[in-house]
């Protein structure tokens, strides 16, 4: 399997995600992995469902956010 990455931004107002956007997805299959990001935001947590079939694209998109998140501290 090929390395996986990923590059996110994340938009917070008021304490709240209002927006993920993924700035870079390094992956041969990237698109099923990146409806992770509408459940992030509909649930404001990362405590999601990774998407079946891009279990592992999803856990690196979650990081990626994760770590951003803990960067906006």
């Amino acid at each position: 399997m090929p390395p996986v990455s990923a590059t996110v931004e994340v938009i917070i107002e008021g304490g709240r995600i209002e927006d993920i956007r993924l700035l870079d997805h390094g992956n041969g299959m990237e698109q099923p992995a990146e409806a992770i990001i509408e459940d992030v935001v509909e649930d404001q947590s990362l405590d999601v469902d990774s998407v079946s079939g891009a279990t592992y694209s999803s856990r690196v998109i979650l990081k990626a956010i994760e770590a951003t998140l803990i960067e906006a501290r």
